[in-house]
């Protein structure tokens, strides 16, 4: 895209915004022509990196989690409110554990499970602490996995008690009758929103453009994305169209209540990224 590839719409994640903005790839939503923009949650309009000078450069959609997966008939000791990321540095489990093969994923863990003012920029005190655990954690996981089939297979198996994991991993092993509980931490859970950008490479009608980010926001599309892949949605009356089973399943009962608790990601600063990179290619290496 930065070299001319003409792109009119595209779909980041918050804690991406900051480089494709100074990539000067974004360019600005008008939300007065965005149908729904009222009922959107008003936390997920103020998000870090969607404005700038004044101006809206997001409009977020799907949302979810990233937390822990567990098998409730094996570690019931972390049940309810013993929800820990400690579950993850525990040596009773060892090789049956898992976690996101992500700089992101693994340094806010570790930072959430220390107690780290901003896992995503740590200072070197936090560091060099969250630098021991994962040396150790290293040590008592199973793998460190790049799909969540392989977390569903992992748990549904019996290969692992925990792992890190998204919501859409919640329905379908249910729905096996697998005992699993997707843990809010004490720690914090973590939560991620993606959505719709314009891109300043585009060069179709504009006017298409916000036709398909009106479609996208419209409330059944959500209730659709609750319901199949179990994230959540900006559009507040989206939860109106699903059942409260449903959103009792995936924790959304009180989505407002749900989201305060929540530690949104951040976007990790360029050279701090290469640093945890590094740091990460070397534990993962054994070193």
């Amino acid at each position: 895209m930065r070299q001319g590839f003409p792109v009119d719409i595209a779909a980041p994640c918050t804690y991406s915004l900051g480089r494709w903005y100074d990539g000067g790839l974004l360019k600005p939503i008008d939300t007065s022509q965005l149908e729904e923009w009222e009922n959107v949650f008003p936390s997920l309009k103020e998000l870090e990196g969607s404005h700038h000078e004044g101006q809206n450069y997001f409009l977020p959609l799907d949302w979810g989690n990233s937390s822990v997966l567990f098998r409730t008939d094996l570690a019931p000791e972390y049940v309810g409110e013993n929800n820990s990321w400690g579950i993850l540095f525990d040596e009773k489990y060892a090789k049956r554990l898992g976690i996101f093969d992500s700089v992101d994923g693994v340094f806010g863990v570790v930072g959430a499970y220390i107690g780290a003012e901003n896992p995503f920029d740590m200072t070197d005190a936090e560091l060099e602490e969250a630098t021991v655990l994962m040396r150790q954690q290293r040590e008592l996981m199973r793998y460190y996995w790049t799909d969540q089939s392989t977390v569903e297979q992992g748990l549904a198996s019996g290969e692992l008690v925990a792992s890190y994991a998204w919501n859409s991993a919640i329905k379908p092993l249910k729905e096996q009758g697998i005992p699993v509980e997707y843990m809010n931490p004490k720690e914090g859970i973590y939560t991620w929103v993606c959505g719709q950008v314009l891109v300043t490479t585009g060069d179709g009608d504009g006017n298409k453009a916000y036709d398909y980010l009106n479609a996208a926001l419209a409330p059944e599309c959500g209730a659709w994305i609750m319901e199949k892949y179990g994230y959540g949605y900006s559009n507040m009356r989206s939860f109106d169209l699903v059942s409260e089973e449903v959103k009792a399943d995936l924790g959304f009962s009180d989505p407002e209540a749900f989201m305060a608790d929540a530690r949104y990601f951040r976007e990790i600063k360029p050279d701090v990224r290469e640093k945890y990179i590094a740091l990460f290619d070397e534990i993962k290496a054994g070193f």
